[in-house]
């Protein structure tokens, strides 16, 4: 029942709904329904949910090491572009030496994989279908 409250007030935010609108309305439906009890919890949701949309604002670069992404820049930097970052988003560089070479940009729910890891599996995987 709690996540139904949690869905509707996060839709309503997203369409633009004025936020006091949205907290009278949430406790007026609480408070018809005998529900009131789950506006602390609903609210902690909301807002765990909403921070955690806030941090996945920044771009995630994986590269096989340090030296690849120095060498990589410019074309990691194109790759965030097409992905919608812009130069004001903050970019956390994560190694994972699994990838062999090349990098993985994530941003905004989005990813761009020009791994080597990437290139092995796909080929791979066409010569064995």
């Amino acid at each position: 029942m709690k996540s139904a409250y949690v869905h509707a007030v996060l839709e309503m935010l997203q369409s633009g709904v004025a936020v006091e609108t949205v907290l009278t309305g949430l406790q007026h439906t609480l408070t018809k329904k005998n529900h009131l009890k789950l506006y602390a919890p609903v609210l902690l949701e909301v807002t765990r949910i909403l921070e955690a949309d806030k941090h996945a604002a920044a771009a995630v670069v994986t590269t096989a090491s340090a030296a690849h992404a120095k060498e990589l820049a410019q074309q990691i930097a194109e790759a965030l572009q097409s992905l919608g970052a812009d130069k004001t988003v903050s970019v956390k560089e994560t190694i994972d030496e699994t990838l062999i070479g090349g990098f993985v940009a994530t941003f905004d729910y989005k990813e761009r994989d020009q791994s080597y890891k990437k290139a092995l599996t796909s080929l791979y995987e066409s010569i064995t279908k």
